[in-house]
């Protein structure tokens, strides 16, 4: 059950820190934040498209805030996470990873979606085998 636990306070913080430092980027700098989620060239998007991209990338950077902020609460209890890792998981795996995948083809430099691609793997696959270690291990005690 310790990894599990580590694996959710590691994976919280950075959810959770990506999740607050992108939202404020999102409020006080909306167009970085645009350039940053759209890959466009420094100052070359006008203000439609980023009131589009705020509003288009807010509720993500958001729900990493959320889960991030659940996920630490959770730490404490890795025995009742496991809803949360599937979630997760799930997110990173079938949401994040084809995200990645389709930005790579449409503007994302190849080492930039690469990059983001293997942490999205490495972050979901690793949650499912640390979760089915813990759930394995607590089901072969007395």
């Amino acid at each position: 059950m310790k990894p599990l636990k580590w694996w959710l306070r590691i994976v919280g913080v950075l959810y959770l820190l990506e999740g607050v430092g992108l939202s404020a980027m999102a409020l006080f700098e909306p167009q970085m934040f645009a350039e940053v989620w759209s890959s466009a060239p420094p100052g070359t998007l006008d203000e439609v498209a980023v009131r589009g991209m705020r509003i288009a990338g807010l509720p993500g950077v958001l729900t990493w805030a959320l889960l991030g902020a659940m996920m630490l609460i959770f730490s404490r209890l890795p025995t009742r996470a496991g809803v949360l890792v599937v979630i997760v998981a799930a997110w990173e795996l079938l949401v994040w990873l084809p995200v990645d995948l389709l930005a790579s083809f449409n503007g994302f430099e190849v080492a930039r979606a690469v990059t983001l691609m293997s942490i999205h793997l490495v972050i979901g696959v690793s949650g499912l085998v640390l979760l089915r270690r813990a759930t394995k291990g607590a089901a072969e005690l007395p």
